[in-house]
């Protein structure tokens, strides 16, 4: 695929970034709800537009002859630094989705690729993710391994 190019997204794109997470939560989650969809559309479309703003996100968006192709996010976050992460900046990869009709043909990495470069740029200097049955094997391709710590998790709020 010849065609691809990548570019980083600005606050002009956040309808494109909403619309393939609310796609990406679909296929995870099944089908919702109109009303959920809206409230989540409203939240997302609050949170890219002022993380793109500000860089405490950076997403790149890949497209084929102009079409979506697909879209990778990193949020980063700043704690105490320490040994094996000496800035204190982590870079969370979310919304890595590719559109189904474009998977396997090396999007999701030539994403990945550009947000780790990016991330770099901004001084991170750990990466973590969260990752699918489908999406683990680019992942682990490209250096990302397994990690072991338990995390806990308390959510306030009713999940569905």
């Amino acid at each position: 695929m010849n065609n691809i190019t990548y570019h980083k997204a600005t606050v002009n794109d956040t309808s494109i970034l909403v619309e393939n997470r609310i796609l990406f939560a679909i296929e995870l989650s099944g089908g919702q709800n109109q009303e959920t969809i809206k409230t989540l559309t409203k939240q997302m479309t609050a949170y890219f537009s002022k993380a793109t703003a500000d860089d405490s996100c950076i997403s790149i968006i890949a497209k084929y002859d102009g079409i979506v192709a697909g879209i990778g996010s990193v949020h980063i976050r700043e704690m105490p630094g320490n040994f094996k992460n000496p800035t204190g900046k982590w870079g969370y990869i979310m919304n890595m989705y590719t559109v189904p009709n474009f998977r396997r043909k090396g999007i999701c990495k030539g994403i990945l690729d550009l947000l780790v470069e990016e991330g770099k740029k901004s001084g991170i200097t750990a990466f973590e993710l969260h990752a699918t049955n489908e999406g683990e094997f680019v992942y682990r391709q490209n250096g990302f391994e397994i990690h072991n710590e338990p995390t806990y998790r308390k959510f306030t709020t009713k999940q569905t």
